[in-house]
């Protein structure tokens, strides 16, 4: 796929050109995350800001649009003046899955957007209460075979990466899922400790430290390759389930128009964070898979996921509006 030959070939990003040394001057660069502070996005923003910021020599403040899956904040960015001075760190939904369950959602990611680069991967997971008999993917379609529509299952909203996981489980166990979506992480997390749900499909980064505390059993990890900081848990390719996966991946994009120069520094930067041992064991601790590269690794990574995520979302049946 064109996608993962690009990641096995970026290995470094281009060096900038000498001019782009007028880029920035003494202006404090925007990030703008289109989610709320707190959620599982919000640290790695604030690392890449501060990481890179130190790297180009100017700081970096991060602002926080949440709404409507995304697209606030990603409309926001869009519409911002193409100087450079305003970013963004978006992810899967935002990037590939909206565009499928809006009708409208007031931007484009191909054409309103400019690729900085791609940061890194996280895979979704199913976890259970530790309370329940439920110790592997098989227990838990079993029982949902067993419990049509008594199974249900906690999400951040519509659309939402939990959301895509839960229904591409539930397609395998004949739609028997019940989708329960929570405006918080916390609320759905909540729900399940007290068996008022039965699974939760969240990223690698909000379970790690439930995992580590035991008020939380992750029985799946929804890729092909075991997660660092989840090793002992097995990969739905493993358990014979290789179309099951469902990642979450991040990248840094800029208004079109953004000088080539101001392009070139951030994403030199942003390899430069990657490649620097000490921030990626901190991004793995994170849950977070590092993908840096070139800019066209985004370009890549958009051109299959956009189509992918517009079948699944189709299949679901799902609609925001």
């Amino acid at each position: 796929m064109k996608f993962l030959a690009l990641v096995a070939a970026a290995a470094v990003a281009a060096a900038a050109p000498a001019q782009a040394q007028a880029w920035p001057e003494r202006q404090t660069i925007s990030m703008i995350l289109p989610a709320g502070a707190g959620g599982s996005s919000d640290p790695l923003a604030r690392l890449l800001a501060e990481e890179i910021g130190k790297r180009i020599g100017q700081s970096i403040v991060v602002l926080n649009r949440p709404g409507a899956g995304g697209n606030i904040g990603m409309a926001q960015a869009a519409r911002a003046r193409p100087d450079g001075y305003t970013i963004a760190i978006s992810w899967t939904g935002p990037m590939a899955t909206n565009l499928a369950l809006y009708r409208d959602t007031g931007y484009d990611p191909r054409r309103d957007f400019m690729p900085i680069g791609m940061v890194g991967c996280t895979p979704n997971v199913l976890a259970v209460s530790p309370t329940t008999s439920v110790r592997s993917l098989e227990d838990f379609m079993a029982y949902a075979r067993a419990h049509p529509g008594a199974t249900s299952y906690g999400t951040t909203g519509v659309g939402s990466s939990w959301h895509i996981a839960g229904e591409m489980v539930s397609q395998r166990v004949g739609n028997s899922l019940t989708h329960v979506p929570y405006p918080t992480p916390a609320g759905a997390l909540t729900d399940l400790l007290a068996g008022r749900i039965q699974a939760i499909f969240p990223v690698v980064p909000m379970t790690v430290p439930h995992v580590r505390g035991g008020t939380l059993r992750v029985v799946a990890v929804f890729s092909a390759e075991r997660s660092p900081v989840l090793p002992d848990v097995p990969t739905t390719t493993e358990l014979g389930l290789p179309a099951l996966i469902s990642e979450t991946c991040f990248a840094l994009l800029a208004p079109t128009g953004v000088p080539a120069e101001a392009i070139a520094r951030l994403n030199g930067a942003l390899n430069a964070v990657a490649a620097d041992p000490a921030m990626r064991e901190r991004l793995r601790e994170m849950g977070l898979t590092v993908r840096t590269g070139a800019p066209d690794l985004v370009t890549a990574y958009l051109a299959e996921e956009i189509p992918r995520q517009a079948a699944i979302v189709a299949a679901s049946g799902a609609r925001a509006e």
